[in-house]
């Protein structure tokens, strides 16, 4: 039996009446999830939160640097020849910048003012690539005036390539790094502990990151399924079992009792019995992407899965393997996808983003066993909305999606292939959810997902069974029994309470407006000052994103803004500068 608090069995609100001015204002009581989580109450029959506050760079503890001491190489440089706003390709120079800082060690990638071409030879494409830590592309704003790069034409797919598997214009990829070391884990580790036991510790001496592995294994299945059984046709999880991992930093070893010491806690629990490992591992660290305008020119009507230009030939950016890294202050148009975090990555943030131009296929996506990844203040602006929203999925744990606002599509998307124990946080959207992923790797969440302060903008009331079987391939979104605060809209959205773990407050907004920041703050006593920061940033950019732009830009050829002037750097400066609807066979 699910515990559903309403304002049935529980007063939620508060009146207050101000006389003189005549105004009535209702205003949420604190959540009882909430006084559950800081222990002002012991209610049992109401769960206790995951703590989803290490999401972001550097677990959410601080900000993303505005000063470096790197050096500058400006991609005008004549060492490197790029010329805006000129009809040639600036792709070559842009990459042997970013090959000179690499170097070098590292170093800021500068682009003046102006626009920059990429991609222009139809029938030869290819992307440009970042291979090491400490490179950071950083334009001069993503505003008019500032810094466009024009993607002119799709990404041909290479043959025996997988359409998804298409390459994105921009990759930051590790290459050579060590060889992956694994040990067994020994005990039973719980949520919240900082610490696994290893058969072998000495592995991690000399490492800086651990990565915690559970192969498919159906023993676990009841556990991450919470005894739910799954649908015949959710072949992955029934034949092969639930597969997991999790990615930390290594703070301290103990070989004494055989103990790596963590900087966050495990997700979820660590059964031993269930075959984990864990694996000595390295990532690209403190690389960036910021103050860009990326221009694609997707131009058609966007059709799911019509082929792979539409569903896959104009991604931007994919970060794969990194570690306190970042995207933000950044725009992009006309875009099959905008950012792509991947690989394991840890602790990174996509932040302050405006996606818009031509509707496209996925507005960011985070998978393939990402763990405290947050996708923050994101606006989709695009013509109808991108197909899927915000993505948490393939394995990734512990990561955020935080103030989204895309009130034109579907919604949020859990893309399957076995996301656990994250958080959706005031995402404003249309409908329930714009959640893909094939049917064999349904369903869309395990455990641990909540859903705080979600707006639904559409004007059609709905009942939602979130483990229906409807007897088709695709019946609506598959959650393992949620947690759902204060969700409400323009009508009303109604779960199914059996298929909830816990909900309160449906229909009303709940006081704890942002569930991420309010967890942020109770574990560092004070709210960071990054927080307010990028509220602030996020309300100018709303503004001068369209400062001499129409409402809803639409693609008009190369008609961008040319102008604005930035102070030249010479290089080497030191600076302190589905639900799947109309069939195919594809993964996302």
């Amino acid at each position: 039996m699910k515990a559903v608090y309403t304002q049935k069995n529980i007063v939620i609100i508060a009146l207050i009446v101000f006389i003189n001015s005549g105004v009535c204002k209702i205003m949420a009581q604190t959540p009882q999830i909430w006084k559950r989580y800081t222990g002002e109450i012991a209610e049992p029959n109401i769960p206790v939160l995951p703590n989803y506050s290490y999401a972001g760079y550097m677990r959410g503890e601080m900000a993303i640097p505005e000063t470096f001491v790197y050096p500058v190489f400006d991609v005008t440089d004549p060492a490197y020849g790029a010329v805006p706003n000129d009809e040639n390709s600036d792709q070559e120079a842009i990459q042997a910048a970013i090959d000179a800082a690499e170097t070098n060690g590292g170093g800021i990638v500068f682009f003046p003012a102006g626009e920059y071409l990429v991609n222009t030879d139809p029938n030869k494409t290819s992307p440009i690539t970042i291979n090491s830590s400490n490179i950071i592309l950083k334009g001069s704003g993503s505003v008019p005036g500032g810094t466009i790069i024009n993607m002119k034409n799709y990404m041909r797919l290479p043959s025996r390539v997988l359409p998804w598997d298409n390459v994105p214009m921009f990759v930051f990829n590790p290459v050579n790094m060590p060889a992956v070391e694994s040990t067994s884990i020994t005990k039973d580790s719980r949520r919240g502990d900082n610490f696994i036991y290893v058969d072998n510790p000495v592995l991690f001496l000399k490492a800086k990151y651990c990565r915690l592995v559970m192969n498919a294994n159906t023993a676990a299945n009841n556990v991450y399924l919470e005894g739910k059984r799954p649908r015949s046709i959710w072949t992955t999880i029934i034949n092969n079992g639930v597969s997991l991992q999790e990615i930390h930093e290594i703070e301290s070893i103990d070989i004494a009792h055989k103990k790596v010491y963590f900087k966050d806690p495990i997700i979820d629990n660590i059964n031993s019995a269930h075959h984990w490992k864990a694996q000595t591992f390295t990532l690209l660290e403190n690389c960036g992407f910021e103050d860009i305008h990326f221009k694609a020119n997707f131009l058609e009507t966007f059709v799911h899965h019509k082929d792979y230009i539409h569903d896959y030939g104009w991604k931007a950016l994919k970060m794969s393997g990194v570690a306190h890294s970042w995207v933000r202050r950044s725009r992009f148009s006309s875009v099959s996808n905008s950012v792509k975090i991947t690989a394991s990555s840890y602790a990174s943030s996509i932040l302050n983003i405006l996606v818009d131009g031509n509707s496209g296929h996925a507005l960011s996506i985070v998978d393939d066993g990402s763990t405290r990844i947050l996708q923050g203040l994101i606006w989709d602006n695009t013509s109808s909305g991108q197909w899927h929203g915000a993505d948490m999925s393939d394995e990734t744990c512990g990561s955020v999606v935080w103030r989204i606002y895309a009130p034109k599509k579907y919604g949020m998307d859990l893309h399957g292939s076995m996301p656990r124990t994250n958080l959706v946080d005031l995402y404003t959207m249309s409908w329930v959810s714009g959640a893909g992923g094939n049917y064999v790797n349904l369903p869309n969440h395990l455990t641990g997902l909540t859903l705080w302060n979600v707006k639904r903008t559409d004007s059609s009331s709905t009942k939602v069974n979130l483990w229906n079987d409807c007897g088709g391939d695709y019946c609506g979104l598959s959650i393992v029994n949620p947690i759902i605060v204060g969700y409400h809209g323009k009508a009303s959205t109604t779960f199914d309470p059996a298929q909830v773990k816990y909900e309160e407050s449906n229909g009303t907004k709940v006081s704890i407006a942002s569930l991420y920041e309010a967890q942020l703050e109770h574990r560092l006593g004070a709210k960071p000052d990054w927080i307010d920061s990028a509220l602030d940033k996020w309300n100018t950019l709303k503004e001068d994103w369209y400062a001499t732009d129409t409402l809803e830009l639409m693609p008009r050829g190369d008609a961008h803004v040319r102008s604005g002037t930035c102070g030249y750097i010479n290089s080497g400066q030191s600076t302190n500068l589905e639900i799947k609807r109309d069939g195919g066979s594809y993964q996302r």
